[in-house]
This record gives structure tokens, C-alpha cells and sequence, in this order.
């Protein structure tokens, strides 16, 4: 793992560390404690905790040091804001503490306002007997639109009462405070925010199942509060134009006034020790009305979304299509486009419905181009429930039911942490290449290889160089190092001079479509039941063979009891799933 001293800092739009050290984190959006992960986690009655235990693990294996979550604030609060004390918020402190103890940084959104399969599940539970106190909680988000929770007074003072709430409890696993947790390094107010719009002054949007992002707007009376302050606007400040350009001016008074009224509480309880980090747009880029007012607000970094998406959200397979082509369009707009005084954060990263992973390494490589530091990808499926892929189907990375997804994810976090934006990049239609990497769309295949650090997703004969500097090698299938019978992923760490560490994965195959075929709404995530629906991949819990071809294995144990296991005579092992000590000549 990477360690960089904290608190972080922004200096001309560049995050440092407090040693000086420019800071690049590599990691994934993670859910255990809120939403579909909660509650598929809970229904299939295993532990929320050990799930996150296994899950750290494996990050550590990809090398995954940063996490960003958005809290769903609709399963944790009140109509008022208040913080309910429930299993959700134990779960949530365990996983900030965890993260502390195993050195992997956190990026906190406190609200997300969108849905959570709560809702949906208390409703289908109690049906015509369900009301909102059914609940243990049914917070204060569910009583707004999107787009008003930047404006509402009463939805502002809710975010209030709910930020005061959530800095000043303690943890329920060590009794700290979210400040005193050094690992929690970034804050965003609020995920993907809906800023009001001009359009928002004639009529209601019309819903239809296709567009469903209709529904986050402000409608019927919601709205007409909406115009009745800009009315009210252009009555003090007749100067201002009835058109869109005079809509900007008012707008940006509004996300003003959200500004001066959330970030003072974050400052109250942090100071200067994390990074206050702010959605403009998916892209990144500050609209151009809202520009001048971004440029006066205490703001360290901007935050950007990027999916390289076929079908939008639906759930149709995309495996056929150039995700090469794709990220080279989705980037082009930040060919000429400055940083300004910001830093870039990727909150959100993937290439939808597709199990390839090379579309991954892609986004990894233009991530260095255009100097984007914390990188997330969205989302890392809890192993407890991964055989599913319930939740964000069109989303679906897990290290051991997506293995070539999960080796090309470590390689490409490689790749993004070891390039600068000048370092060049040769891009061909199906293939790209750095001085230390590659990434082919033929066989899904990306590797990265420096003098300690060597990932593969697939077969290769990558040349090794001297293999005594090599520290760390993971992969899948057969290298000039080391060679798997399986196509489930392999890590292995060098201890010493004469001992490896080994951690096999058992083999994958997956049973039908994992994003459950399209949907034909814009988006693909619906709760899906574990107890009801059929999982979707399977692990075979079967030996494998495994193999050194770089170094003479002399004996293997198992790393949990020290059982020896026989070294056959071409050197190679058969060993069950799991974790192993190797020594070597």
C-alpha cells in the first residue's frame, strides 16, 4: 500500500501530502454499509462486518488505497436531518475505522439524495399498512426534489442539522470523532447536485419511463416556489434580464448561498485538514454562468464523473463495443481545458454493462494525461453478495466473480499512479501503449510492468527484466513468471530474498448475463432480492494447478494451518483456493 502523510493540501491545483509529496489515489466507490449492498447483505443473513473485513483484504491484494461514498442520507436521518443511531451507521463506523487501520484513504459525500431499496423494500413489506413511521428511518431527502436541496431554506436547514449531527457524533467502534480520523482526506457537500435551471420556469417535465432523470426535478407546487423567488429576484434587482442569462445571475446567488451556509460547518469541524471538493458537471467543467461565482468560493478541487457508455445506463451488453474509441471521445473536451485553481477528482469512474477491463486501463492512463489525482471507480461489489451482482447491475467488479475485470483494474491502478500528464501515450484503434504498459481490446489484455511492480489480466510473454527486483506480480493465466490452470486471479509478494507470498482465487464462470439483460429505462439498477433471483456467477472451489516459471519453488504451505503442500517435480503445486507460503532458490 501507498502512504502519503496527511492532512492533504491544494497548491496551484495540484493535492500534496503534508511532506510535500504529490498525492495519487487510486481506489472505488464501496457500499456495505448503505443501500442494495446493506440490505442484500442483510437478507441472505451474513455479516455486514466480516463482509467488509474480506472486502479490505482483497483491496489491499489490487492495491486500492482510497474509497469515496456517498452516505444515503434517506436511510440515516430523519424528516429534520437529525442522525438515526441504527445498524447502518454502526456498519458505516466500523468500515471509517477499518479503512484507518489497513491506510486507505476516504472520501466523504454526506448526502446522495437519491433513492435507497429501503424505501422500496419497508413498502413491499407492509403494503397498505405502511406509513412513513414504519420505518427506522425515512430522512429528510425524501421530501425534496434534487435540484431543490441546493435553494429549499428548509431543506438547506435540514443539510444543517444533519452535517452538525454527523461531525459532532462519535464513532460506536472507538468513540472518535470523524475529525480525528486522520485517513478522511476530501468532503463533497453533495452528490451529483441538481443546480436550478432556466427551463424550470415554464412548466413541469414531462416523466416518461426512458428520461427517467425527469424525476429529480422540483414539480407542481415544489417548482412554483422555485419561480416565486425568481420573481421575487427580479423585483430587487430589476437590473437583472427576464431571460436565461439574467436565470444565471439568480442561480448562482442561490448555490451562493448553499456554499456560505454548508462549507462553514465542514471548516467548523476540520479546518483546513481536508480538501472541500465540488461537482460543477459530470465532465467537470464550471458552466459558464456559474464561473465567476465558483472562482470567489473557498473550493480546493473539482469533481468529475467519467462513463464510457453504449446504451446510457441500461443493461444491455456492451463487451463488442471500442472503449478505446469511447474514452477518446468522452476526454477530448479536456484537451484544452484548464485546471484554473483546481484540482481534479474522478468521484465516479466505468465503462458500463461490459466485463471487459481494459475500457478501465484506458480511463487510468487518460486520467494521468489530464492530471486527475483521487480516482474512484463505481462500484466494488461486496464479495458477501457478488455472486449476485445485485445493486448497480450495469456496474460490476468484484476480485474474485470478476477476475479479468479485477486484474485489469490493479494494472490499470498502476498505470495511473506511475504517469505524469507529459509522459506520451501511442494510441492506435485497438491497442494503447505507455513506455511501461499496454492495453489491447484483442483478448481483453492489459498489463503493467516496472522494475518491482508486474500485472497482467491475461496470457502474455512480457519480457521480466531482473526478476530479483520484482516485489509484487498479480495476474491471470500463464506468464514468463509464473502460470495458473485457472482463470480465477493470483497475487503474489515477495518477503524476502527466499519466501513469496501467494493468494489464489478459485475459478469464475458466470451463469447468465450479470446485468440481467436491458431494462429499457436509463437506469439500470433495481433491487434485486438474493433470496428470489438466481445468482449469476459461480466460483469453483476445485484445485489448481499452479506454477513458478521465473523462479525454482523449493516448498509451499499453507499460509493459515502450515500444511505442507508437495512440489511435483516440474516445480508446480496443487493447491485449494487461498493463501500460501512459498520458498524459492
Amino acid at each position: 500500500m501507498n502512504h502519503f502523510s496527511t492532512p492533504f493540501t491544494v497548491k496551484d491545483s495540484v493535492i500534496y501530502d503534508a511532506d510535500g509529496k504529490k498525492v495519487k489515489l487510486w481506489g472505488v466507490n464501496y457500499y456495505t454499509p448503505f443501500n442494495s449492498n446493506f440490505y442484500n447483505i442483510e437478507e441472505l443473513g451474513k455479516d455486514h462486518f466480516a463482509a467488509i473485513d474480506d472486502d479490505i483484504r482483497h483491496f489491499k491484494l489490487m492495491n486500492i488505497d482510497f474509497i469515496r461514498m456517498h452516505l444515503y442520507d434517506r436511510e440515516i436521518t430523519d424528516r429534520d436531518g437529525n442522525i438515526v443511531e441504527n445498524k447502518n451507521m454502526r456498519v458505516f463506523d466500523y468500515l471509517v475505522d477499518q479503512c484507518e487501520k489497513n491506510g486507505i484513504y476516504l472520501m466523504i459525500t454526506p448526502t446522495v439524495w437519491w433513492n435507497t431499496v429501503n424505501n422500496q423494500i419497508y413498502q413491499e413489506k407492509y403494503y397498505a399498512y405502511w406509513f412513513i413511521d414504519a420505518q427506522e428511518a425515512f430522512g429528510f431527502s425524501n421530501y425534496y426534489s434534487c435540484d431543490s436541496m441546493i435553494w429549499d431554506p428548509d431543506a438547506i436547514r435540514c443539510q444543517e442539522t444533519y452535517l452538525n449531527a454527523l461531525f459532532s457524533r462519535k464513532s460506536t467502534v472507538s468513540g472518535k470523532r470523524m475529525n480525528e480520523y486522520k485517513n478522511i482526506i476530501a468532503f463533497e457537500l453533495f452528490n451529483e447536485p441538481r443546480f436550478p435551471d432556466f427551463s424550470q420556469l415554464g412548466s413541469d417535465v414531462d416523466l416518461e419511463k426512458s428520461v427517467m432523470d425527469a424525476a429529480t426535478w422540483s414539480r407542481g407546487r415544489q417548482r412554483l416556489k422555485l419561480v416565486a423567488k425568481w420573481e421575487e429576484f427580479r423585483k430587487e434587482h430589476p437590473e437583472v434580464s427576464n431571460d436565461e442569462k439574467g436565470f444565471g445571475v439568480f442561480r448562482s446567488e442561490l448555490i451562493r448561498n448553499y456554499f456560505e451556509r454548508l462549507w462553514p460547518i465542514v471548516d467548523k469541524y476540520f479546518g483546513k485538514n481536508v480538501i472541500k471538493s465540488q461537482f460543477p458537471s459530470y465532465n467537470g467543467t464550471i458552466p459558464e454562468d456559474l464561473r465567476p461565482m465558483f472562482d470567489k468560493c473557498d473550493i480546493d478541487a473539482l469533481t468529475l464523473g467519467t462513463y464510457l457508455n453504449v446504451n446510457s445506463f441500461d443493461g444491455s451488453n456492451t463487451d463488442s463495443y471500442n472503449h478505446l474509441d469511447l474514452a477518446v471521445k468522452w476526454f477530448k473536451p479536456y484537451e484544452n481545458l484548464s485546471k484554473g485553481k483546481y484540482a481534479r477528482i474522478a468521484y465516479e469512474f466505468d465503462a458500463t454493462a461490459t466485463q471487459n477491463g481494459y475500457p478501465l486501463a484506458a480511463i487510468a492512463a487518460m486520467f494521468a494525461k489530464y492530471d486527475v489525482q483521487l480516482a474512484a471507480y463505481f462500484t466494488y461489489t461486496p464479495y458477501a453478495v457478488a455472486a449476485w451482482n445485485p445493486g448497480w447491475l450495469v456496474h460490476f467488479m468484484n476480485i474474485a466473480h470478476t477476475p479479468s475485470r479485477a486484474a485489469c483494474f490493479a494494472a490499470a491502478g498502476e498505470i495511473f499512479r506511475c504517469h505524469e500528464p507529459q509522459d506520451p501515450i501511442t494510441m492506435e484503434p485497438e491497442a494503447w501503449h505507455g513506455s511501461d504498459y499496454a492495453l489491447e481490446r484483442k483478448n481483453d489484455f492489459v498489463y503493467f510492468k516496472n522494475d518491482s511492480v508486474f500485472r497482467y489480466s491475461n496470457d502474455n510473454t512480457i519480457p521480466l527484466g531482473d526478476v530479483s527486483a520484482l516485489k509484487i506480480v498479480s495476474g491471470r493465466g500463464k506468464s514468463l513468471f509464473a502460470e495458473s490452470a485457472s482463470n480465477g486471479i493470483y497475487f503474489l509478494e515477495r518477503k524476502n530474498e527466499h519466501e513469496w507470498s501467494l493468494e489464489i482465487f478459485p475459478a469464475q464462470r458466470f451463469l447468465s448475463d450479470p446485468g440481467r439483460g436491458r431494462t429499457y429505462r436509463s437506469m439500470a439498477n433495481r433491487y434485486v432480492n438474493c433470496l428470489k433471483e438466481a445468482p449469476v456467477s459461480l466460483l469453483f472451489e476445485k484445485k489448481v494447478d499452479f506454477k513458478l516459471n521465473a523462479l525454482k519453488l523449493v516448498s509451499c504451505k499453507n499460509a493459515d494451518d502450515g500444511t505442507e503442500i508437495p512440489v511435483a517435480a516440474d516445480g508446480s503445486i496443487l493447491v485449494t483456493p487461498g493463501s500460501y507460503l512459498l520458498k524459492v532458490e
